[in-house]
């Protein structure tokens, strides 16, 4: 048995509603999917694409 230690990477989004600032996240999900369709906001349910993205390097 291996006495490494495993680490699994995932890219983790965090978006905010253009309509109410309310904030929730997406997890293991890639920049094509997130832009490829429309979102609804998990507090008060408006619908729209995904804007701006800021991007850390």
């Amino acid at each position: 048995m291996s006495q490494h230690h495993t680490a699994y990477v995932e890219t983790l989004v965090h978006v905010n509603c253009g309509n109410c600032d309310g904030y929730w996240g997406l997890s293991d999900i890639d920049v094509e999917t997130i832009t490829d369709r429309e979102w609804f906001c998990t507090h008060c349910g408006h619908e729209a694409a995904l804007g701006e993205l800021v991007q850390n390097d």
